[in-house]
């Protein structure tokens, strides 16, 4: 009995911090020699969360806000590894640079979570070959919360996971 317990504690306790492996992820090259690159723009994603109570003295409320702009997400990350962030691929730097291509679908809304599934793909800007494509999902409260854990899932699964 006291196992059960202990076990059912630790559920709990860790059952949020477990990160499941990536979908799926196929490389079709190396990212040795790439110096620069170019992340295609997204929208930002905002998501708004609130709960309303009340008592016999009245009805109260909050409100919370998170967003996420995926390719600036994308690009902190790359330039927190090293990498130049550059507004355009130009033909000078083209072999050096690669192209980083956001996507994301597959959603679904629980009660209380929202899941999300994120796609990034990593071209040669030299040739437009693929390199490699990761897709990875997620949960959290928010949608803006998931696909920031489901990019960085992916982001880590290429640059640390190889």
């Amino acid at each position: 009995m006291k196992k059960v317990f202990l076990l059912s504690i630790a559920v709990l306790l860790f059952g949020g911090c477990i990160s499941l492996a990536p979908t799926s992820i196929t490389r079709n090259g190396t990212l040795d020699g790439f110096k620069y690159f170019y992340v295609t723009p997204t929208a930002e994603r905002n998501s708004v969360s609130g709960d309303t109570y009340g008592n016999q003295y009245g009805v109260y409320g909050s409100t919370s806000s998170t967003s996420v702009s995926p390719s600036e997400l994308i690009a902190g990350y790359m330039m927190n590894r090293g990498y130049v962030r550059v507004p355009e691929v130009k033909k000078e730097n083209a072999k050096q640079t690669m192209i980083i291509n956001y996507g994301d679908g597959n959603s679904r809304e629980g009660l209380d979570e929202f899941a999300i599934e994120v796609t990034i793909q990593i071209l040669d800007a030299e040739k437009n070959d693929l390199i490699c494509i990761c897709k990875a999902d997620a949960k959290a409260d928010t949608e803006a919360k998931a696909i920031r854990r489901a990019t960085e899932k992916c982001l880590n699964e290429i640059f640390i996971g190889r």
